[in-house]
């Protein structure tokens, strides 16, 4: 069949989606290595492989029904539980042969385009390596480990240079142009991603790539191929971090030979939200974050590069000359080659596999059934220790749901198991556990009491990052109490610590703590001494994350000590680096912050077009809590100015959304500023009515 266009909401050809006069990055999933001769299983069944294997038989179509069993995370839970090494991962470099897709990419990266990756194989750089003479080999670069990432950072400088760099934003076992083990640098672990992540949110990258995705990101076109439904890894949280594109193009791979193309912004209004497919809701969301266009085009991946991309992108280049090599059929299968190496996984191991992936996904239920059964096979086969590990995880289930006294009481008799086995590490684990029910209670002394516990344990066996992050957490805990000598002597402790170890990470956040309670304390110059520290360090890391957060609070500082220009300059940095960042929350937040300082500097109207400009930004990502702040300020420009219609009609939105939310306090103090305009408009009676709402409020809080 022929291949035709069906359009929607779109009055373009698909040649015309590209123009050799725009600059492209072409972003790449898994995807794009299942077609021949590469012939690569997919994501979702090489997860489907691995928990044949490594999960419980009565468990696997329970976990492989989860939505967001996505695959980074199934090869997380597996390299902590079972295969540190990930030795599956060895099985891409049986796979040499890259298909027309590599080889469109290869080309693409000669002719100037920027090319990253979330894959683990070695296929783009083996097509660079065929498409380039030998003697060329050692000019393609790609960027894999920190250090890469980091010194390599303008991708426009490298290619100016003669380079041919290929950007693995995940990582990569090694470097197959240098041979240089890189498996560091795999991006597998909730700690290594250098941020938190919601559920099933995993793409989220170190802040230390951040200025290089932005160099190869900014007011470019983002071309997407290679990724469908929840299989591969998530970049959702990535493009909604990416103002800054100038136009995404989604390739999302169709078995039809037709060509469909939909402009999402338009698109959204011609169809019922209930069927739309997962990519549509998915492009839905990402559009309405940013003002960039958002194009989908279905269509046969291998036939659309064939007929579309390859014309225009590399017209002087010949298909038929490419001699692509045929598929060997007797390559093993990823089935039959990881089989030796998990085939002997202990069913106790296949339930602590099972148990991470049911609690990380938040399936309660799952984790407390597989919690229950774990015990019992613990019990059978005498494994104290496994039993201890269990029982943990039913009372992180129990304190998620409430249960207080149940979880304490498992955590409880999980430290009299790990001290009769004299596990110290498991006991330090369970002091810290016994010791957040305790500050959930209030009770600080009693979480004190395990936090120093853990601290013993730390100290004895020797493991210093034990030792920081349990001398953070009573400093923590003196901070709350008001304790400020006390938590600042634990700060310092853990500070000595982080030096002697050389954890820079880790010493730029107990230097920003120190600078906290000075801060409080209003010893100003100290406050500033501590963060300028930090946020030095933060520069060497390359973290954008650390120092947007350390230049915010540097700015606090002028502000509280009456240095407002100083304060204005140091706010309007942080919106420069939120722009770098991408993460909208934290522009809002930066917008804020510049407002406060033009309301405290009389300028009404400055302050206000701040304020609105953070309202906006949080619209777009909807977090309710933040937007009440935001109408807060608002609906005080609007109240100082006299404009008490105008302020009401803020602090009513204001006031809507915290009851939706079920937040009486913030709702008191609403009605409190709401009664005050009705005041000052005469409206006795109804500012009597909504004084007295607030007031029994106050009463029930007391």
């Amino acid at each position: 069949m022929d291949n035709y266009i069906e359009f929607k909401e779109f009055e373009e050809d698909a040649e015309s989606l590209f123009s050799a006069k725009i600059s492209y990055t072409f972003l790449v999933g898994a995807g794009i290595s299942i077609p021949k001769p590469t012939a690569l299983a997919s994501a979702r069944e090489i997860v489907r492989n691995l928990l044949k294997f490594c999960a419980p038989t009565e468990e696997l179509e329970n976990l492989l029904s989860l939505e967001k069993l996505r695959f980074e995370l199934v090869i997380e839970k597996i390299q902590d539980e079972l295969d540190e090494d990930l030795k599956f991962l060895d099985y891409l470099e049986t796979v040499s042969e890259p298909n027309l897709i590599h080889l469109f990419l290869g080309h693409a990266i000669t002719r100037g385009s920027y090319v990253i990756t979330t894959n683990f194989d070695y296929l783009i750089e083996r097509a660079l390596m065929r498409i380039l003479d030998k003697q060329w080999h050692q000019n393609i670069i790609p960027i894999i480990t920190k250090e890469d990432f980091l010194k390599l950072k303008g991708p426009k400088e490298l290619i100016y240079d003669g380079k041919y760099p290929i950007y693995k934003i995940h990582g990569s076992k090694r470097n197959i142009i240098t041979r240089e083990d890189t498996k560091g640098s795999l991006i597998t672990t909730i700690s290594a991603l250098g941020k938190e992540r919601e559920e099933g949110k995993t793409f989220a990258i170190e802040p230390y790539k951040k200025q290089t995705v932005y160099n190869l990101m900014k007011q470019r076109t983002l071309v997407v191929m290679g990724y469908s439904g929840t299989d591969d890894f998530d970049i959702g949280p990535m493009l909604k971090e990416l103002p800054f594109l100038k136009r995404i193009i989604w390739i999302e791979h169709s078995p039809q030979n037709k060509i469909e193309i939909i402009k999402i912004k338009d698109y959204k209004v011609s169809k019922d939200q209930e069927n739309f497919s997962y990519t549509e809701q998915f492009l839905m969301d990402v559009s309405s974050t940013g003002e960039f266009d958002v194009i989908l085009v279905k269509a046969h991946t291998e036939t659309f590069i064939q007929t579309v991309l390859w014309p225009k992108f590399l017209p002087h280049v010949s298909i038929k000359d490419l001699k692509l090599v045929e598929f060997k059929k007797n390559t093993p299968t990823f089935s039959e080659w990881i089989k030796p190496l998990y085939e002997k996984v202990s069913v106790i191991k296949k339930h602590k596999l099972a148990i991470q992936l049911f609690y990380f996904l938040k399936q309660l239920d799952a984790t407390t059934r597989c919690s229950e059964r774990g015990i019992t096979l613990a019990d059978e086969h005498s494994n104290l220790s496994a039993k201890s590990y269990f029982l943990n995880f039913i009372g992180l289930v129990n304190q998620i749901t409430g249960n207080y006294n149940k979880a304490l009481k498992n955590y409880e008799e999980a430290l009299q198991i790990d001290d009769s086995l004299e596990d110290l590490a498991g006991k330090a684990a369970d002091y810290n556990n016994i010791g957040t029910i305790y500050l959930t209670w209030g009770n600080y002394d009693a979480a004190l009491e395990n936090n120093y516990n853990a601290l013993r344990i730390a100290d004895e066996i020797n493991d210093f990052s034990g030792k920081i992050v349990n001398l953070n957490n009573i400093g923590r805990l003196y901070e709350i109490r008001g304790e400020f000598d006390q938590a600042l002597t634990k700060y310092r402790e853990g500070l000595k610590i982080a030096e002697k170890i050389g954890d820079l990470s880790r010493k730029a956040a107990l230097l920003n703590n120190i600078g906290m309670i000075y801060g409080t304390s209003e010893d100003y110059n100290l406050a500033l001494e501590q963060y300028k520290e930090a946020l030095k360090i933060s520069e060497q890391l390359g973290d954008l994350y650390g120092k947007i957060i350390l230049e915010n609070n540097i700015g606090r500082v002028y502000h509280e000590s009456g240095n407002l220009d100083a304060a204005l300059d140091q706010f309007f940095r942080t919106v420069d680096i939120a722009e770098q960042l991408g993460d909208l929350s934290k522009k809002a937040g930066c917008l804020n912050n510049i407002g406060s300082i033009y309301l405290a500097q009389g300028k009404l109207d400055l302050a206000l077009e701040k304020y609105k400009e953070a309202l906006y930004f949080e619209e777009l990502l909807g977090d309710p809590l933040m937007k009440v702040i935001y109408l807060n300020n608002i609906g005080t420009i609007y109240n100082t100015q006299a404009k008490y219609d105008l302020a009401s009609e803020a602090y009513v939105e204001a006031l809507n959304i915290v009851e939706s939310l079920g937040l009486p306090s913030k709702k008191a103090l609403l009605l409190t500023k709401i009664g005050g305009i009705k005041l000052i408009q005469e409206d006795f009676w109804g500012a009597l009515d909504t004084y007295e709402k607030a007031i029994l409020i106050f009463e029930e809080l007391g």
